[in-house]
């Protein structure tokens, strides 16, 4: 689904983003500054991006047909805004990972939001999931890592060398804020 000024990079070639649009590996998710896209996977993970966000799927599979099982995804955001609600592969025990250019963040079945500004800086937020319940969140770099297993704190990473700080809780001002994106 979406709304607004969306687009994707495939093959060389942009084309605009409509509700239905079926993705492929390497798509380069683009939303311009009215724009917005809520993102279901086969295997029912869900990823919204918010306005100006830039997103790539370096891998997704989901196959469970074969001996081993194939599940694994692995997405890039460069700048922007998003949440992320885990789907069948991470309940399943599969590899999640989403790439910044300042942090890899590991999924055990959960939600959070993420933002990265232009600078590459990360900010990750744990939430509940929409059934309510709550996972962990690693966030990591080559300086450290922290892990998020306590809902409504979140972990901020400046630079790619800078280790991250411990999860601090979020105040009832930046809660507001956080369910005022829409």
């Amino acid at each position: 689904d979406k709304m607004g000024s969306t687009f994707n990079e495939r093959a060389g070639k942009t084309e605009k983003v409509v509700a239905g649009y079926l993705l492929e590996m390497h798509d380069f998710l683009q939303t311009g500054e009215d724009g917005a896209m809520n993102i279901v996977f086969v295997d029912k993970t869900k990823i919204t991006l918010a306005p100006n966000t830039e997103f790539l799927i370096d891998e997704f599979a989901f196959d469970t047909t074969v001996v081993p099982i194939e599940i694994a995804m692995n997405v890039s955001i460069n700048v922007g805004t998003f949440t992320y609600e885990s789907g069948e592969i991470s309940k399943m025990d599969g590899e999640v990972e989403i790439v910044t250019p300042t942090a890899s963040i590991t999924v055990q079945g959960t939600a959070f939001s993420g933002t990265v500004d232009t600078s590459g800086a990360t900010t990750i937020t744990l939430l509940p999931d929409s059934s309510g319940q709550v996972g962990a969140v690693t966030v990591s770099n080559d300086a450290g890592s922290q892990i998020l297993t306590q809902v409504y704190t979140s972990v901020t990473i400046l630079t790619d060398n800078l280790a991250p700080k411990p999860p601090s809780p979020l105040d009832n001002r930046m809660k507001k804020q956080l369910f005022d994106l829409d």
